[in-house]
């Protein structure tokens, strides 16, 4: 399940919570915030996640490096358009 609501009266900010499933079996549920800042002539990203990780099937060092991954493509997407 994926819960998305924007938050701050200039939409700066997305808040998300999220559980991720193997089988049958939660792996982790976790509460996310990107944040949006301006940074001279663009704009800075933080990303910030909060995880509990469940049966053993997961770990923060994994889901850094996961998530880590997602920024970095987003950011040649970015960059190329």
């Amino acid at each position: 399940m994926l819960t998305i609501m924007m938050t701050s009266s200039l939409n700066q900010r997305i808040v998300y919570n999220y559980d991720m499933h193997f089988d049958d079996k939660r792996m982790s549920v976790s509460l996310a915030t990107i944040e949006f800042k301006p940074a001279g002539n663009g704009t800075k990203l933080i990303f910030t996640e909060q995880g509990v990780f469940l049966n053993g099937y997961d770990n923060p060092a994994e889901r850094e490096e996961g998530t880590h991954g997602l920024l970095e493509r987003l950011e040649v997407t970015l960059r190329d358009e």
